[in-house]
C-alpha cells in the first residue's frame, strides 16, 4: 500500500499516528442508522452470517475529467482492523433503535468484529475509470451491511481530493512545485486533515497544515499572510536592512538600496510607473526576506489583483515579441 511514503517523521511514529488518527475519526458509529435497522431484520430473521459479497464503484468521473485516482483504501484497511463496538456505542444505540428490538441483539453487536471480513481492490493510488468496481467486501451478510457507508466515506472524499491533486500535478508539470493551502476553506477540521494528505498523495509536494505533517509526515512549508502584508506602511520599518551574501566572502549587502535600485529596473522593463508600487508592500517582502533569506515565497497580490493581472497581461505581450524575456520573471 505505501502509507508511509515521502515521510518527513520516522517511518513507524508515521503509521502509528496514521492509525490512532483513523481510530479517532471513523468508529463504527460513523455510519448511517439503516444499516442497523437493516443488520437488525437479517439477525432477526436468521440470515445474519449469511455470506454477502458489496462492490464500491462510482458512476462518472469527477470534473468532467476522464478518469479519477483511487485512494482511502490504508483508512479503509485500519477501520477493518479495529472495527468492534464498545460498551458505550452499544448502550447509545439501545436508546436509538425502536424499544421492540430484541435485547439479545445488542449482545450479537458487542461481540462483532472484522475477522472474518475479506477486502479485495484494485492498489491505492491506482487510475480508475467509471463503473468498474474498486472494492469488494466480502463476509458475513450483516457485518459487510454494517460497513458500507463507513467504506464509501473513506474512499470517495479521498479519491475527490487525489483525483484534483493529480489534475493540478498534470497542468503544472513535474517541474513546479506544488503547495497545498486549503485548510481555512475546508469542510471542517477532519475534512481538512484528510484533503491535506491526499493533495500530497495525488501529487502535492507540501502543505500548510501543520497537523496533517505532524499526523502524516507530509513535508509542510508556506507563504505570507496578507496581514503581516499590510502591517508595514514606509521602508523604515525594514529592521535591520542588511543581508550577508550567501556565498559568503563580501560585506553584507544593504537589501532596501538594493531593492530599490532593482525596481526601478523592473518598472522600466513592465512599463510602469515607481511610483505605482506600494512601499510598504516592498518593505514587508523585504523584512520576510531578511528573516528567511532562503526560504523567501511571496504573496504579491494583497492590494489589487486586477493591477497584477494587468502587469502580468504586458509580461505575456513582451513574451511574445521576445521569448527570452520572461525567462527571468518567472524565477
Amino acid at each position: 500500500l505505501g502509507p508511509c511514503l515521502k515521510m518527513a517523521a520516522p517511518e513507524s511514529e508515521a503509521c502509528a499516528a496514521m492509525e490512532r488518527s483513523v481510530r479517532q475519526r471513523v468508529p463504527p458509529l460513523l455510519t448511517d442508522l439503516y444499516h442497523f435497522t437493516m443488520a437488525y431484520a437479517y439477525w432477526r430473521s436468521g440470515r445474519h452470517d449469511e455470506p454477502a459479497a458489496f462492490e464500491l464503484f462510482f458512476r462518472d468521473n469527477p470534473f468532467g475529467g476522464g478518469f479519477s485516482l483511487f485512494a482511502g483504501l490504508h483508512d479503509c484497511l485500519l477501520f477493518l482492523k479495529h472495527f468492534s463496538f464498545s460498551e458505550e456505542d452499544v448502550q447509545y444505540l439501545r436508546s436509538v433503535l425502536p424499544g421492540c428490538t430484541d435485547p439479545a441483539f445488542f449482545c450479537y453487536l458487542r461481540s462483532l468484529d472484522c475477522s472474518q471480513v475479506t477486502l479485495r481492490s484494485v492498489p491505492e493510488g491506482q487510475t480508475v475509470f467509471a463503473r468498474v468496481p474498486l472494492v469488494q467486501v466480502s463476509g458475513p451478510l450483516a457485518v459487510v451491511q454494517l460497513l458500507e457507508t463507513s467504506l464509501l466515506c473513506l474512499v470517495n472524499y479521498a479519491s475527490l481530493v487525489c483525483s484534483n491533486a493529480a489534475r493540478f500535478r498534470l497542468a503544472a508539470g513535474p517541474r513546479l512545485r506544488l503547495l497545498e493551502l486549503g485548510l481555512r476553506r475546508a469542510q471542517g477540521p477532519d475534512g481538512g486533515l484528510t484533503a491535506s494528505r491526499y493533495s500530497h498523495i495525488g501529487g502535492f509536494d507540501v502543505s500548510s497544515n501543520v497537523l496533517a505533517g505532524c499526523v502524516f509526515g507530509i513535508p509542510v512549508s508556506g507563504t505570507m499572510a496578507h496581514s503581516f502584508v499590510t502591517s508595514f506602511s514606509s521602508l523604515e520599518q525594514v529592521q535591520p536592512r542588511t543581508l550577508s551574501p550567501a556565498r559568503g566572502g563580501r560585506d553584507p549587502v544593504d537589501l532596501v538600496t538594493l531593492s530599490l535600485a532593482w525596481r526601478g529596473r523592473i518598472c522600466v522593463v513592465l512599463g510602469v510607473e515607481p511610483g505605482q508600487a506600494w512601499l510598504g508592500e516592498l518593505a514587508a517582502f523585504l523584512s520576510y526576506a531578511v528573516a528567511f533569506p532562503d526560504q523567501f515565497l511571496a504573496v504579491i497580490d494583497t492590494y489589487s489583483v486586477h493591477r497584477y493581472r494587468e502587469r502580468m497581461g504586458g509580461q505575456r505581450r513582451s513574451e511574445d515579441e521576445n521569448p527570452d524575456f520572461g525567462n527571468s520573471l518567472r524565477m
